[in-house]
């Protein structure tokens, strides 16, 4: 399966830095899981769901579902030096665009 992620400038503005939970992606990733779950008939998926974002792993879990992690990779492989970038630039400081990317996950 595979999900476009987009950042936008409000996840921009209510990420923390060097948060790996609550950083601009995980924002932007666990509203694009949430839909993606919820088109599927199940409701109330966001107060379950957990998102890590780090420059080397992206993963989610539903603690109401399973203790089974899901891994994300970019369908691009480039697009992971623009998610590395990305939290980089943001962790330290410096401005940062909105941007999407498509990921898959098992």
């Amino acid at each position: 399966m595979s999900i476009v992620v987009e950042v936008t400038k409000d996840d921009i503005r209510k990420g923390v830095r060097k948060s790996n939970c609550s950083c601009p992606i995980a924002l932007a990733l666990t509203r694009a899981i949430v839909a993606d779950i919820e088109k599927d008939g199940r409701e109330d998926v966001e107060d379950s769901l957990a998102v890590e974002v780090d420059c080397d792993e992206l993963r989610f879990w539903d603690a109401n579902e399973s203790e089974d992690d899901f891994s994300l990779f970019p369908v691009d492989e480039e697009d992971w030096y623009k998610i590395k970038n990305f939290i980089e630039n943001f962790d330290s400081g410096n401005d940062v665009e909105p941007f999407n990317v498509e990921l898959k996950y098992n």
